[in-house]
Formats: C-alpha cells, structure tokens, sequence
C-alpha cells in the first residue's frame, strides 16, 4: 500500500452541485482507482465556488470518512505554506496532481516526493484559445510560467491524448529535460477521459410531454460553452434543419465559464434571441448534476462542435464520455483524436468542422432515422464500458504508484540555466578578443582616417570652385552684350533651318 497525497478540483461526482465541472471530473476519474486498488489517499482540492449551492464555504474543509478530502478556496489552495502543512501532516510516498493549477501547486512545494502531473489539457493551447476570444494576449505569459515549472519537476506525466503527448515532449525539450541521464526513459502517458463509475438513475420524466413533444428529435447540449465551441456554425445548423422539421428541438443544460469564457454563450444567446426559430431552443443554464443528468435519458442525441484550433486538436471531450456512458448517441466534429478513435469504431456520428450545410443535413437525417440513431448509442456506451472504464484508462499511473519513482535526472540535470551560463561566458571572451583586435588595428583605422579627410577636403574645394564658376556663368548670361549674341543667333537658326 502507498500513501497518496492528490492535488486537483472538485467538485466531485458524488457532490450535490449545480455544475458539472470536467476538472473534477478528471480529479475523480484518478483518484477513484487508488482508492479502489486499497492505497492510502490524501485528496486536496481547488475549490470551484459557483458550483456550490451553498456559497458561503469555509476556506478549509476536512472531512475523514471515507478517505482524507480536503477542500480548499482559492487563496487557500494557492498558499504554498497550507499546501506544505497538509503534506507534512500526511508524509505520502508520492504526489499525484491533475489539471495546471493543482500540478502548479504540486510543483511549487519544497520537499521532494516523487512527482505525477497530469497535465489534463494542453496549457499553451487553451491560453490561445483564451486570448482570441478576449482578443487580449496577456494571460499567455500566467499559463506559461505555471506549465514550465511543471514540466521542470515532475517525474513522469500523463495527458488525454497521443498529440499532447508529443507536445508534452517538445516541452520537455525545451526545458532540457531530454537531457543524457533521460535518454530512454519513458517521461510522458496518455489516460484517455473516461466514463462515469456511477449508473445514471432516472429520477423524473423531465422533458418529454412537458417542454416538449414526446415525438420530438432533442438535441442536447451539456456543459459550458468555453473557447473552443463553434456557435456560429452550430446556430446555423440548428436554425436550418428546424425551419425544414419543427419537431427538432435543442436543450441546453450549461452556460458561460467565468473566469475562463464569459463570452461565447452569451453571444449564442443573442443569435437564438433574434431567430424566428427561438421557439425551439431550450436554454436551461446551470442545473444541479443529477437533474442535467436527467436529461441525458431523455434527449435523442447529444451534440459536440469544435473548432479546428489546437486546443481541440490536442485535447479531449469529458462531456461526450457522459453521454457515451449513459447510451446517449454522439454528433460531434471530427477533430480531437477521441472522437476520430469513436468514429473508427463506428459509434459516433460526425461532421467536419465550420460546415453548416453539412451539420444541418445530418440532424435532418437523424431525426428521420431514429432507430439506427439509438442504436449506435447502445453501441458507444459497449465500446467505452470495455475500453474507457476508470480502471482501464488509469493504468500507467496505478502501476507506478505501486512503486513510485523519481525521473533520472532529478539531482543530477545541469538545465539550460547553467548552459546559458556557459555561453554568456563564451561570448564575453569572444567580445574580449574582438576589443584586442580593433585595439591593434588602432594605427591603421587612423591613417585610413586622415587619408578620408584629406580626400573630403579636396572634393569640398571642388565643389566650391564648380560653384564660383556657375555663379559667375550666370552673372554672364545676365549681360546686355550676351542677349544681344544669343537673339542674334536665334533670328539666324530661324533663317537657316
């Protein structure tokens, strides 16, 4: 048995909530396992305030039944002395953190234990994403300096997929930590998302024969509308295949994230207001997990659009894995590798990304075939129960929590720091013989000098006399005697042509 001290965010699964929140999604879906495999577990979480019913928490909540858990508001969490008083106090074999904050944290502590950070999203991407929605480049620099301090201390890493994989890589290669003594050791693990551990109980019929039609086609949205959804093109769709079939509706039970993307769902808000279509669009916000949930039973498909932006591109969809586990079929763009993977398998509707046209043709489709539509729903939720179980997907990191391990070259490593060191010295002596050599060269630089200005000097006196000679020309010119020559020699070239 080892003993486990985890850094990440709630709030968890089991939570009575009004979010469903990805990042403890991914807390849980790491920590469940260990606990399962009979480790010891110090759970530490960042504290998510909105998604609490009551709002007024303690900024330290401890709670020992079933395991350790400790919930944390943000100026707590981000105490380095708190965070170091909990680890001291529980003395792990090993530190677990998931997400870039809890990993940051994780990463900022004194005492070395042997370190997995799983990195559930690639930073660098998602900033992009950020600051082309808020049209503001200056978080780029927080969510940099927080990632490479993780990349500098962890020993070994995991991310949602084999693209972030290799981007882990270049990162590391930046930070030289592809160094000598880590030639050959295997740095970086994907753990893909997983679905849900816990069955969905139907509690109510919460949307059939109420807000809508027990016939109607019901589209789903979950989840918050962040930086990398397409609602422009989703709009587009939605309006098009509802003015061609009424009995398309969509449900949404999310909204903005804030802090993170208080932009884009209020912008689809302002689209569906001025639509003739708005009938049709059933926006419910935030609601408490277990009654979002409700919905997942009742819609007919759940829908997933992205951008084609690296953020997507390198990361994954928690959301899609709820509805796999809960049978509900999936439509998404065809661009982070979960879904490109789903697709191969035959479990998952897709379209292309920014095609509205084809989007539209799609839902008109589904909703015309509503068998084969359910059916590959109860082919998703098979596929990801034997290959996305919590279990399955965690192995890398319960293999080596069993033994944890410190990377290679934790203590022996020189870092670019000390290089760079090297080759400011190279260039200070470089600079030192390029002074010694002009210094030399000092007797010649000086006739070269005094042959110049000698050079100078005569063209400026031609120059002087060129211009006494076209003065005097010209006072010439002026003269009675001249203007008399020169009419005469005009009337003579007018007689002689």
């Amino acid at each position: 048995m080892t003993k486990v001290l985890i850094l990440g965010n709630n709030p968890l699964p089991f939570e009575k909530t009004n979010y469903l929140w990805a990042l403890g999604l991914r807390t849980w879906q790491l920590t469940k396992p260990l606990l399962d495999d009979g480790h010891e577990v110090c759970l530490v979480c960042l504290r998510v305030p909105q998604a609490f019913a009551v709002q007024e928490l303690e900024p330290l909540i401890k709670k020992e039944r079933p395991f350790l858990y400790y919930s944390l508001d943000f100026t707590t969490f981000t105490d380095p002395q708190i965070i170091h008083h909990i680890v001291e106090e529980f003395d792990p074999d090993c530190l677990v953190a998931t997400n870039l904050l809890p990993c940051y944290q994780a990463a900022r502590l004194k005492d070395k234990k042997p370190f997995w950070a799983d990195l559930h999203g690639h930073a660098m991407a998602e900033a992009q994403a950020k600051a082309a929605v808020d049209k503001d480049d200056q978080f780029l620099y927080n969510y940099w300096n927080q990632e490479r301090h993780v990349i500098d201390k962890g020993d070994v890493f995991s991310c949602v997929s084999t693209p972030q994989l290799y981007a882990v890589i270049g990162e590391l290669g930046a930070r030289g930590r592809l160094n000598q003594y880590t030639n050959g050791y295997n740095f970086v693990h994907v753990i893909f998302e997983a679905i849900p551990e816990t069955p969905l109980a139907y509690n109510r019929a919460a949307l059939r024969g109420t807000e809508v039609a027990r016939d109607d086609f019901v589209v789903l949205w979950s989840g918050g509308y962040n930086t990398w959804a397409d609602v422009d093109t989703l709009f587009r769709a939605l309006e098009g295949a509802m003015k061609t079939n009424p009995k398309i509706k969509f449900l949404s039970t999310g909204g903005e994230i804030k802090g993170q993307d208080e932009v884009t769902y209020f912008h689809f808000l302002d689209l569906i207001r001025n639509s003739s279509c708005s009938a049709n669009f059933i926006m419910k916000g935030w609601l408490p997990i277990e009654e979002a949930r409700s919905y997942y039973l009742e819609a007919d498909v759940g829908i997933n659009i992205d951008q084609d932006i690296y953020e997507v591109k390198l990361g994954s969809k928690m959301r899609v894995m709820e509805w796999l586990g809960a049978g509900l079929p999936i439509l998404s763009t065809r661009v982070c590798e979960s879904i490109q993977i789903l697709e191969r398998e035959g479990v998952c509707f897709t379209f292309r990304p920014g095609d509205a046209a084809g989007l539209q043709d799609q839902i008109i489709w589904m909703a015309n075939h509503r068998e084969k539509v359910r059916q590959q729903g109860e082919s998703g939720r098979e596929f990801a129960c034997h290959n996305l179980s919590y279990a399955r997907t965690t192995e890398p990191l319960r293999a080596w929590v069993n033994n944890p391990y410190l990377a290679p070259d934790q203590g022996q490593r020189i870092g670019f720091e000390k290089e760079r060191d090297s080759h400011i010295s190279h260039l200070e002596d470089v600079l030192r013989d390029k002074d010694r050599l002009i210094h030399n060269k000092d007797p010649e630089i000086k006739q070269m000098k005094s042959v110049i200005g000698l050079r100078d000097k005569e063209l400026e006196e031609a120059r002087s006399r060129i211009r006494e000679l076209e003065a005097t020309l010209d006072r010439y010119h002026r003269t009675l005697p001249y203007r008399i020559y020169a009419l005469l020699r005009r009337v003579r070239a007018r007689r002689n042509p």
